[in-house]
């Protein structure tokens, strides 16, 4: 083989390989690309799509719900009175803190407030203390949420007392409870002309001598 033919051989691989450079470049690569970006549009649409259908399901939820929550709501509000009540609802407090068989109750009320996220109702916030056992809490708890006025309990603290340790400490060991909660009032249009409820002093059950004074907030 001469050298005309060795040059022509090379020649000739340089212009397959230059347009296989170019059919890549012009054709091949945008077409490519263009799938690339077909199959992207795709996902997107596909996660659109299953975005869509669980908004759907979540609306028939809501749907089907309805007529429940409703229902809750009313019953809701059947437990938001549209005063404050304060001393009926310290009364009601130390019945089921007699029930329970814990001592020591105090109910000490803070200060009237609006609702952290706005509302046409009153947050009136209300400390509750005694001591009992665990299983007394528990009794105390469970008859706070049964009562007719709707009681939100935000934060229980105990901690053990120094004396009343029994052969049962895991189980009857005596504690200082303290209840953070608040209740709510919704006053009507109508004004009555009755202030708000200013804060009072603590008010004990009888019995058993008072508990050091706790703080009302």
């Amino acid at each position: 083989m001469d050298t005309r033919q060795r040059n022509l051989i090379l020649l000739g691989v340089l212009g397959i390989i230059a347009l296989g450079v170019a059919f890549y470049f012009l054709f091949l690569g945008p077409l490519l690309t263009n799938l690339e970006e077909q199959v992207q549009a795709r996902e997107d649409r596909q996660a659109q799509l299953q975005q869509l259908e669980a908004e759907v399901a979540q609306l028939e939820e809501v749907r089907r719900n309805s007529p429940e929550l409703q229902r809750q709501l009313l019953e809701l509000s059947k437990r938001i009175p549209s005063q404050p009540e304060v001393d009926t609802l310290t009364f009601q407090i130390e019945e089921i803190a007699e029930a329970a068989e814990v001592t020591q109750t105090e109910v000490v009320r803070g200060d009237p407030e609006p609702p952290e996220g706005g509302g046409d109702f009153t947050v009136q916030p209300i400390t509750m203390s005694f001591e009992g056992t665990y299983e007394e809490l528990q009794d105390f708890l469970t008859r706070a949420d049964a009562l007719v006025r709707l009681v939100t309990i935000n934060e229980v603290n105990y901690e053990i007392a120094e004396e009343g340790t029994t052969a049962a400490p895991e189980i009857e060991q005596l504690l200082l409870v303290q209840i953070e909660a608040e209740v709510y009032y919704q006053p009507t249009g109508v004004s009555d002309g009755t202030a708000p409820v200013a804060p009072g002093a603590p008010e004990s059950t009888t019995g058993s001598a008072p508990a050091e004074a706790t703080d009302g907030g």
